[in-house]
Parts: C-alpha cells; sequence; structure tokens
C-alpha cells in the first residue's frame, strides 16, 4: 500500500489527459497545456474505477513497479497505442 501511495503521490505532478465517449485524440504543445488533477482526485477516480491509469515510464520500469491495473503506455510510444485505452474514462498518466 506505501508504494501505491508513493507512486500515486506523483500523479499530483503528472501529465493528466481527459478522454469522453467519441472524443478525438489530441496532443499539446507542451506541459503547460495539459490538464492537472489532485492527489485526492486522482485517488477518487482510482478507488471508484472511474478512470484508468497510464503508466509512461519506460516498459523496464513499469515491470520493476508500478500501480495496481495501470497500463503500460511508455512516452514515444505511437499513437496506435493509445487504441487500448477505454473509451468514456478519465485517463491519468504519470510518468515519475
Amino acid at each position: 500500500m506505501m508504494k501505491l501511495v508513493s507512486v500515486i503521490v506523483f500523479i499530483a505532478f503528472a501529465a493528466l489527459v481527459s478522454y469522453s465517449q467519441g472524443a478525438e485524440y489530441k496532443k499539446f504543445k507542451d506541459d503547460s497545456e495539459v490538464p492537472r488533477i489532485s492527489l485526492d482526485d486522482a485517488k477518487k477516480a482510482y478507488d471508484d474505477s472511474s478512470a484508468v491509469i497510464v503508466d509512461a515510464r519506460s516498459a523496464d520500469t513499469y515491470k520493476l513497479e508500478h500501480i495496481k491495473g495501470a497500463i503500460s503506455i511508455p512516452y514515444g510510444s505511437p499513437d496506435s497505442a493509445f487504441e487500448k485505452l477505454p473509451k468514456g474514462k478519465k485517463i491519468i498518466v504519470y510518468c515519475s
């Protein structure tokens, strides 16, 4: 549980992208445009399964540890990697 809390703390600083049913994929110019979420809101969304957690770290780092249920899509992955994300859920991306 402590490992989960430690990793979730970084979510407050991580980039967030919200997808809605039928929404188009949006690329941001830089991280200043990316929506942010508080740790409390991220934890609530995680607990009630209203969000999908995406781990943007390297595949090797993901294998060492990650948030339970997180989907690995390493930074720099092709756009097609995002096709496996469910529609209609908030997407929370963490990279630290």
